[in-house]
């Protein structure tokens, strides 16, 4: 800031920002390094007491010493004053007399050795202004391997720290707080303000107690010093200042856009926002002024379009103002239908070109998802929680959401009320997908066999096919070969029957993987050989990348390491590019396998390390039979590496991020051969 207000062409500079954000602070810091530039000093002018904008060019004569009084002008005397002064000229808290602008340009016009610094919620808008949005303080990153070091050196951990101590002399992170600290920060978006009034809570609240209440954080944030302006000593009363000043429309959109938690996009506040009978501006506008005004924060979504949302405080005063309203349930409503229809259109883009688009929307609204699944099930709506849950159970399972999924999903089939034949069945077959996914098979098996009976008496020849498959990934992982062949052979004349080529493709590959389990890898070969053309056909891009990866575990177990390697390797790219973790978690088993048959231990347990750490993450759970293939694999690297380098490697490997393990077993290159590994009985999908 101190260097932008040195350059000779920046006259106007705007500090921006919510409330609480820092913005005063920063302005005193800048006025006080340049205090020395400028040959008589900086001038700092507090405009929150002044409501009306016919005070503010009193207000900044009285705080330069010129007397309103003789015959001139008070605004011509300013002018002659500034026309002969170099100064800078801070002016606190603009937005509640953002009409008063002209005047600033004014000043500048008049005193050609005038600097100006403003501090606003919103900008001025006038010629020659230089905007600089505050941000919140800095965070620890939040990808679960930041170092204590990392987190203690943090600026809103730094900030948090300082204000704790200041009311608890003995305050300090520990090993056992600081995670928690780091939390509060995190919760509290990093806003100075809140920071501060969480941490004098420290006096009467340890960090545990104080994270624990942070679900409702603006009755928890008040006590600020009596020192402090009246908006500043609570954080209700920092976004009540900037809501008071916002038009009634404005009011009402910002309320409705409360309801989203995580963000939205132009779209989603559309159909959810909207006042069709309002004359006032639409929401684009409105969303436009709200941004203007430091109630939204803005940033690109992953599909280039942008992207908006609250800093949580605001959120929460937004929500408590649409509870007023008597305009709650109809939004919260409103928010359902348009993520209903929202994740229904990306599942069809699911199976084609389209998948990574529709992965990365639907990993972008998660926190909004959930909203609407816990609105579904909040009011006893079966149809809507069963549609929502099973069209979301294939995202859950590849983005690493499979223990989150399977709880909504048992959620929406236990609910009392009546949906239709085809969504029950639906959700029925995605938990127990789910199911199967972390190993809970008793539990597979009986959600599959109640969708097979509700398929067959409704005449869902599609649903039959669909159980028949979920029983045999059922019997698969119970290493019931013989059980596994029969469903899946069964679903197989079906779907073919139907002219379902996706369903084919995902028989073909279980009626492989059952052939490779009984020790037939022609036939196995020939399964997935058939499925792969029918993924290419299609410009599948889970099927592609599914069949090689079969190959892959084929040409393992059939002594070609190097071919092996080449199919994983193609595989894994194609897991990486979609984003999907449980597949790559798969890719990096087949790669470890091929470092530990050529002869490159430390690479595989590194591989190894990271694919336990990724199965944890999302839930996986792996078959007892694989779950043996793994262990097996683990102690020929320990006897081949001793405990103390294998103790390493695997350390390393399970601190290292999934994007450095991808690229470590992308990078591998094959080496001398050793007998290969037992193969691979892949987890059904």
């Amino acid at each position: 800031m101190a260097e932008m207000l040195r350059r000779a062409d920046v006259g106007l500079v705007t500090l921006t920002g919510p409330g609480g954000v820092g913005k005063s602070r920063l302005a005193l810091q800048v006025a006080a390094t340049l205090h020395g530039d400028f040959t008589h000093g900086a001038v700092f002018v507090p405009l929150a007491p002044v409501t009306d904008t016919a005070l503010v060019l009193p207000a900044v004569a009285q705080a330069l010493g010129i007397r309103n009084a003789g015959d001139a002008p008070l605004s011509d005397r300013l002018d002659a004053y500034l026309a002969a002064k170099r100064l800078l000229l801070v002016l606190d808290n603009f937005e509640q007399v953002v009409e008063a602008a002209p005047l600033v340009a004014r000043l500048l016009e008049a005193g050609p050795g005038l600097k100006v610094l403003v501090t606003s919620r919103v900008r001025l808008q006038i010629s020659g202004e230089y905007e600089h949005a505050v941000p919140p303080l800095g965070l620890a990153r939040q990808d679960g391997h930041a170092s204590p070091e990392e987190v203690g050196d943090a600026p809103a951990v730094r900030l948090f720290v300082e204000r704790a101590r200041a009311v608890r002399e003995d305050f300090a992170l520990t090993p056992e707080n600081i995670s928690t600290v780091n939390a509060i920060c995190r919760r509290l978006d990093g806003l100075p303000l809140a920071i501060e009034l969480a941490a004098a809570r420290t006096k009467v609240l340890p960090a545990p107690a104080l994270l624990a209440r942070m679900e409702r954080r603006l009755p928890l944030l008040t006590g600020g010093g009596r020192d402090l302006p009246a908006r500043q000593r609570t954080m209700r009363d920092a976004v009540a200042w900037s809501y008071d000043l916002l038009t009634e429309d404005e009011r009402r959109l910002f309320r409705r856009l409360a309801v989203f938690v995580g963000g939205f996009t132009l779209a989603a506040a559309d159909a959810v926002a909207a006042s069709p009978d309002s004359a006032g501006p639409g929401v684009l506008d409105g969303v436009a002024a709200l941004a203007d005004k430091s109630l939204l924060w803005e940033e690109d979504g992953p599909d280039g379009e942008p992207r908006f949302g609250m800093l949580e405080t605001v959120r929460e005063y937004g929500l408590e103002r649409l509870a007023e309203s008597g305009e709650e349930e109809a939004v919260r409503d409103a928010h359902l239908a348009f993520y209903l229809a929202m994740v229904a259109a990306a599942r069809t883009r699911f199976e084609g070109p389209g998948r990574l688009a529709a992965n990365r929307q639907v990993e972008g609204e998660h926190d909004n998802l959930r909203l609407a699944l816990g609105r579904a099930l909040a009011r006893g709506d079966a149809e809507a929680a069963q549609r929502l849950a099973a069209d979301l159970e294939r995202f859950w399972l590849v983005l690493g959401y499979g223990t989150e999924g399977r709880g909504w999903l048992e959620r929406a089939v236990a609910l009392p009320g009546a949906s239709s034949a085809a969504t029950r069945v639906e959700a029925l077959w995605g938990a127990a997908n789910l199911a199967v996914f972390q190993n809970e098979l008793d539990r597979a098996e009986a959600l599959a066999a109640e969708a097979l009976a509700l398929s067959e008496r409704g005449e869902y020849r599609l649903g039959v096919g669909m159980a028949l498959h979920e029983l045999g990934n059922a019997a698969e992982s119970r290493g019931d070969v013989g059980a596994a062949t029969a469903r899946h052979g069964e679903s197989l004349a079906l779907f073919r029957d139907l002219g379902e080529p996706v369903w084919e493709g995902l028989a073909l590959r279980h009626l492989g993987l059952a052939a490779a389990a009984r020790g037939d890898p022609a036939r196995a070969a020939a399964y997935h050989g058939e499925a792969l053309a029918i993924w290419r056909r299609l410009g599948h891009p889970w099927g592609v990348p599914a069949a090689l990866r079969d190959l892959a575990d084929l040409a393992l177990v059939g002594g070609d390491p190097s071919a092996a390697l080449a199919l994983y390797q193609q595989s894994l790219a194609g897991w990486r590019d979609l984003r999907e973790k449980f597949h790559v978690s798969r890719c990096l088993w087949g790669i470890a396998r091929v470092a530990l048959a050529t002869g490159q231990g430390v690479r595989a347990v590194r591989l190894l390390a990271a694919m336990r750490a990724l199965d944890e993450a999302i839930g996986m759970v792996p078959a007892a039979d694989h779950e043996a293939r793994i262990a097996q694999a683990e102690d020929a690297a320990r006897v081949a590496l001793g405990e103390a380098a294998f103790a390493a490697a695997w350390s390393a490997g399970r601190t290292l991020p999934l994007e450095e393990a991808m690229a470590e077993a992308l990078a591998l290159a094959a080496g001398r051969a050793t007998p290969a590994p037992p193969a691979d009985g892949a987890a059904p999908s």
